[in-house]
């Protein structure tokens, strides 16, 4: 049995012997995620396994419901069912709603750090949008794209998951303790989670590689796009960098993105903002 834990340095040798020992308690994917991301990669997916397998869990269909007729995503009419969805949205597109929905519902759902976590869903989004964005002006795949934007800081609610389930003994880290326990542990914890989740070869490199580019042993320009896009988010949600900082940033160069098609990603800031309201449920 897990003795008690009841100081800020206990926590922190915890979680060094757990990743030391790989004995992490993650929790799985959810089985909407993981079967949305299947159908995704499957050429032979139709439409109609599409809508099934979201209608097999009603709160996941009533919130892609609510966010295809949000401002962001719906047109003249009102959206009443998937099949409509599908067919003004496209099912790629669907496929990124229900596979973002599901992940918030079950790993973004931690009620008593609502606000940190919120914060945290709220850059994944973000940076899965400009992933997405910036691989179709650099000429990459924009669906991949969006899964390392959408999971490049998976390590983050993951490192709170796992915090909040030790048997601490009445010893209750502070919010800014906690947060220097993420930015510690996110990244080894990410890792672990790309790896259990059998997520694709280059999410896990992004995830991982992200923040040093030149350090990804494969995939270089899809893990630049995704430090780009976790860059953009962040001047977006927290006014740092500042604009002037990612303009001089070299990573434009390293992408080889014309200053036409710079000003056209920084002119996205006020999408990306409607997305995310669209987005957060």
């Amino acid at each position: 049995m897990m003795s008690q834990i009841d100081t800020l340095e206990n926590i922190r040798k915890h979680l060094i012997k757990a990743l030391e020992y790989d004995e992490l308690q993650i929790p799985v994917l959810p089985r909407v995620a993981s079967e949305v991301l299947s159908l995704s990669q499957d050429p032979d997916a139709d439409i109609d396994s599409l809508s099934k397998l979201i209608y097999q869990d009603q709160a996941i269909a009533s919130h892609v419901l609510q966010i295809a007729n949000s401002a962001a995503f719906a047109g003249s009419s009102r959206i009443d069912s998937l099949d409509m969805a599908v067919a003004r949205l496209g099912m790629q597109l669907l496929s990124e709603i229900a596979f973002s929905v599901s992940l918030q519902k079950n790993i973004f759902n931690q009620p008593q750090h609502k606000e940190l976590v919120g914060f945290m869903w709220k850059h994944s989004l973000a940076s899965a949008i400009y992933a997405k964005q910036i691989a179709r002006i650099t000429g990459h795949n924009a669906e991949t794209l969006y899964l390392c934007g959408l999971l490049h800081e998976i390590g983050k609610p993951i490192t709170l998951f796992v915090i909040g389930n030790l048997p601490l003994d009445g010893y209750q880290p502070t919010n800014e303790e906690i947060k220097l326990l993420i930015e510690e542990f996110h990244m080894s914890v990410g890792a672990i989670v790309t790896r259990q989740w059998d997520l694709p070869e280059i999410v896990q490199i992004a995830n991982l590689n992200y923040p040093h580019p030149t350090n990804a042993p494969k995939h270089t320009d899809e893990v630049r796009i995704t430090y780009l896009a976790d860059l953009l988010t962040q001047y977006v949600l927290t006014d740092e960098p500042s604009l002037r900082q990612i303009m001089d940033d070299p990573i434009f160069e390293e992408l080889n993105i014309s200053e036409d098609d710079q000003e056209n990603i920084f002119g996205l800031k006020d999408s990306v903002i409607e997305r995310i309201s669209s987005m957060v449920i």
